[in-house]
């Protein structure tokens, strides 16, 4: 959605030339612009992914966030980069609906991000946090346990939809059969990741989702997940390669 901001600026510049050109009647030239302001709009609706203004954070007596504002657009890649310590983790959890307690404006999917609206917005979002504590004991579980939340039902996929990207990540199928403590770390990672991507959800919040993958295979996870057009990805990382990928790094 095009921020209230952007739309007022739009109209003082609207007003502007309206005034000047109706002072030498260029009637023609008044008709472009207003035309060129519509189609303008037009195209650039719902460009915004997330929007964050004036926000300001405390999280266990530290200061993460002071004054701090943000534009994310629908497909854009972004690092989040620092020193251990620094909130990279506290931003996806801000961003995942997990701290309620801060002050300022952050808009996902152009809905405010409070308890009223924090259903809707994880509709639309898959959340990979760094630590995962496995309560299933099959391969098998790992994989679908996302598809068996309530919001996730309908979005179950295909046997061709698994082995598709299975066979992207590298991964044999027949790891499904065995128990978690049966597969290395490097493999859970990127079975988890697989799942979440089948999810199909717009946004993906990731925290250091190649930690546990060697260079080789992290490169390809990597170009596979940040060459989906359609897909914001906002990822807490360390990793040299994802971040020289990103459209956009912010460091905190």
């Amino acid at each position: 959605m095009v921020s209230f901001k952007f739309i007022l600026i739009f109209i003082m510049h609207a007003l502007q030339i309206y005034i000047k050109n109706l002072m030498h009647a260029n009637y023609f030239s008044l008709f472009l612009f207003f035309s060129g302001i519509i189609i303008f709009l037009c195209t650039h609706t719902d460009i915004i992914m997330i929007e964050i203004s004036h926000l300001n954070l405390n999280f266990k007596n530290e200061i993460i966030f002071d004054n701090f504002s943000l534009l994310i657009n629908k497909g854009e890649k972004v690092a989040v980069i620092g020193e251990s310590g620094k909130g990279k983790t506290t931003f996806l959890n801000l961003l995942a609906g997990f701290i309620p307690d801060y002050s300022g404006n952050v808009s996902i999917f152009g809905h405010e991000l409070n308890a009223e609206n924090i259903s809707e917005i994880r509709k639309h979002n898959a959340w990979l946090p760094q630590d995962i504590s496995l309560s299933v004991k099959t391969v098998r579980e790992l994989f679908f346990e996302p598809f068996e939340f309530t919001l996730n039902r309908d979005l179950k996929p295909s046997s061709e939809s698994v082995s598709q990207i299975f066979s992207e990540f590298d991964l044999s199928e027949n790891l499904l059969n065995k128990k978690t403590n049966e597969i290395s770390g490097g493999q859970k990672q990127r079975i988890i990741l697989a799942s979440c991507l089948l999810l199909k959800k717009p946004l993906l919040l990731v925290d250091e989702p190649t930690s546990a993958l060697d260079e080789k295979i992290k490169q390809k996870i990597t170009d596979y997940i940040l060459k989906q057009k359609k897909l914001t990805v906002i990822a807490a990382t360390h990793d040299d390669y994802w971040i020289k990928s990103s459209d956009k790094v912010i460091e905190l």
